[in-house]
């Protein structure tokens, strides 16, 4: 049921729904008597919110991992987890990680004023740089024989080689939320960082001491390299707090009254009005829906809205509107 949601438009998902009971009972034969066999991929491109390879699953193989994952992988996994990793996660995801950074930034500021530094961090090329060995030895140290084995001869089958993995399979998800774990204790328990987030591969931590963010920085480039990763020069810096940063898409700034203000990255704004500039033509000559353009808009609006955007909101609006009359 999980595994329809939202593709049931596809061919191969109809099928494998009208045979449910029929394609299940075929797949609990195989895999009790050994002789099931994990299917290739096919290789995607994902283009927005940036170029990168993907991967599109069988519905068949998925419905077998989906199982291994929400049974076995995700629960065992995920059990040393701090609160501060955010991604990919049942009750966390990205509005938990904005909420836990206002709150961050608030809690700094109560403690030390609006003066401070944030270091960001960005790992270049995390899933693609993503050693195997150091996969299956995180998920060795939590899995039994038999999960262990059949998650081994999963990602073997869909991926070559000894680096990297594309996006697309829920397992290489759970990989990349729990490889860096064991930097977010060492984080957290040695460095002793207090105001610390992960978002997957983006790292934030905010301390008063520029100098001490350098050695923070420092510690933690020894430990990436440890497994194979190095960081996004172009990304990665220490700037004051006062001059905003960038994280999930907001602009997030801290006043010298503790305010949080969030406002939406002008690129996406641009982006979105591209977007419904060529929708709304596609509407008038018929070939997409007036109510599939409005879904499109009121889904970046329920965005924005999250964000310190009224005028902003109110601005898109017209603009929206402006869009049909012309």
């Amino acid at each position: 049921m999980k595994c329809k949601r939202c593709v049931l438009w596809k061919p191969s998902v109809k099928h494998f729904n009208l045979n449910a009971v029929t394609e299940v009972l075929r797949m609990e034969k195989k895999l009790k008597a050994g002789t099931w066999k994990n299917g290739r991929p096919k290789p995607i491109k994902i283009l927005y919110p940036k170029k990168r390879d993907g991967l599109s699953i069988a519905i068949r193989d998925r419905v077998y991992r989906r199982s291994i994952n929400d049974n076995v992988l995700y629960p065992a996994t995920t059990k040393s987890f701090i609160l501060d990793n955010c991604a990919c996660q049942k009750g966390k995801g990205i509005d938990f990680a904005r909420t836990r950074l206002k709150k961050h930034l608030w809690n700094y500021y109560t403690h030390y004023g609006a003066d401070g530094y944030i270091l960001q961090i960005d790992i270049k090329g995390y899933y693609p740089n993503m050693r195997h060995d150091a996969v299956k030895a995180k998920f060795r140290r939590y899995l039994d024989d038999d999960t262990y084995r059949r998650v081994c001869d999963i990602l073997d089958t869909q991926y070559v080689g000894d680096v990297g993995y594309n996006p697309g399979s829920q397992m290489v998800q759970i990989a990349g939320i729990s490889l860096l774990d064991d930097l977010d204790h060492y984080c957290k328990e040695r460095l002793h960082v207090r105001y610390y987030l992960r978002y997957m591969d983006d790292i934030l931590i905010i301390h008063q001491d520029k100098t001490k963010l350098r050695e923070i920085l420092a510690e933690i480039e020894r430990k990436l390299r440890c497994i194979g990763f190095r960081l996004n020069d172009k990304k990665t810096h220490i700037a004051p707090l006062k001059r905003g940063f960038l994280f999930c898409g907001f602009e997030y700034h801290l006043t010298d009254t503790g305010k949080v203000i969030m406002s939406l990255n002008s690129d996406n704004i641009r982006h979105e009005r591209r977007k419904l500039r060529k929708l709304v033509k596609l509407a008038k000559k018929g070939e997409v829906t007036r109510e599939k353009v409005d879904e499109c808009y009121r889904s970046w609006r329920a965005n924005a809205c999250k964000g310190t955007t009224y005028k902003m909101v109110q601005r898109m609006d017209h603009y929206y509107q402006s869009l049909w009359r012309y």
